[in-house]
């Protein structure tokens, strides 16, 4: 990480490039979408999970699996 800050407080990328930082890659903003997830969406994850209805599909996997596992999830 400390890597990346250096990159991002230097504006040069480590391949000499200008660096070009999005409004959502500033750290103000992953700060604010971190604190929406913990208030909106981690109390829905724990009630369902509660319920024992939640499921969970591995979006790393290639993108037709996840497809089939949402599919199956669904009963479709």
């Amino acid at each position: 990480m400390r890597r990346l800050w250096s990159y991002l407080s230097s504006g040069i990328c480590n391949c000499g490039a200008e660096l070009i930082l999005r409004d959502d890659d500033k750290p103000e903003t992953v700060q604010k979408r971190l604190g929406v997830y913990h208030e909106q969406t981690q109390p829905l994850i724990d009630y369902y999970t509660k319920k024992g209805i939640l499921k969970e599909v591995d979006g790393t996997m290639d993108m037709g699996d996840v497809f089939k596992a949402i599919v199956e999830i669904l009963g479709a």
